[in-house]
């Protein structure tokens, strides 16, 4: 199974609500000097990111001092919430992630983004109706743009969960919306492959390759499934790809190894 798809981590486009906070310097006691306007946006979106590069380059003291600082001049908007979930689940705090992801759907201005991402977090934390709930919440977001990923995310889920069917409809949803869902299209060819319906994984692989480029994963379901149905020729085409594609790669090292 395929990973699940977070978006918008890094928060390079925020939309939150300008704001200002004004210092002003006096002569005597009525007379305005200067005045400098702080545009919390701005303050926000820097701090935000200074902090996620610090938890990217492992240093989490000067990511949270960061991050604190995007809550304080953005303390009622839902994206410096979603870059502390970040931090937090980095760090291994769970219930600090999905209080911070709280915060942040329940934000004025939460975004189908934020949403999605807790619901991909409720996935991994095995919550799997929660998750489901929230992935949806997204997608009836208005505005949301990126619905093939969450039914995509919906599908891996239902898969974590047990729920083939129910993974096979979501993925089936994903490729409606883009028919290029690399994940999606892989993942129905597995669970063809489960259902030992060769003949609808040949099918499915069949689509990726149409839509896609080749890759380690879909050569070797390729392999799985002609040696599943005895067609060792059509194993055997699949692997010299594999091999002159993709010679480092996992996939290719154990077929390789298999040919000893």
């Amino acid at each position: 199974m395929y990973g699940l798809q977070k978006v918008c981590l890094i928060i390079a486009t925020l939309s939150l609500t300008t704001g200002c906070i004004t210092e002003s310097t006096y002569r005597g006691t009525d007379v305005q000097v200067s005045e400098r306007k702080l545009d919390k946006l701005a303050a926000a979106r820097e701090r935000m990111q200074l902090g996620l590069t610090y938890l990217n380059r492992g240093n989490p003291e000067q990511a949270k001092y960061n991050l604190d600082k995007a809550v304080e001049y953005a303390p009622e908007h839902s994206d410096v919430y979603v870059a502390l979930a970040y931090y937090y689940q980095t760090v291994g705090d769970l219930i600090r992630t999905e209080e911070a992801y709280q915060t942040a759907i329940n934000a004025s201005d939460a975004t189908g983004d934020a949403k999605n991402n807790f619901g991909v977090f409720l996935c991994q934390q095995k919550k799997y109706p929660e998750s489901e709930t929230m992935i949806l919440a997204a997608i009836n977001t208005p505005k949301y743009t990126r619905t093939a990923s969450s039914y995509e995310n919906l599908g891996l889920c239902s898969r974590a969960a047990g729920k083939l069917e129910k993974a096979r409809q979501y993925f089936e949803i994903a490729l409606q919306y883009d028919p290029r869902r690399e994940v999606a299209l892989l993942e129905l060819t597995e669970l063809a492959i489960l259902d030992g319906n060769y003949s609808m994984a040949r099918e499915q692989l069949a689509h990726y390759h149409n839509r896609v480029n080749e890759s380690p994963q879909s050569l070797a379901l390729g392999i799985k499934i002609e040696q599943a149905v005895s067609d060792f020729d059509a194993a055997k085409r699949f692997g010299i790809v594999l091999l002159a594609k993709f010679p480092a790669s996992t996939q290719a090292q154990e077929y390789r190894a298999n040919l000893q």
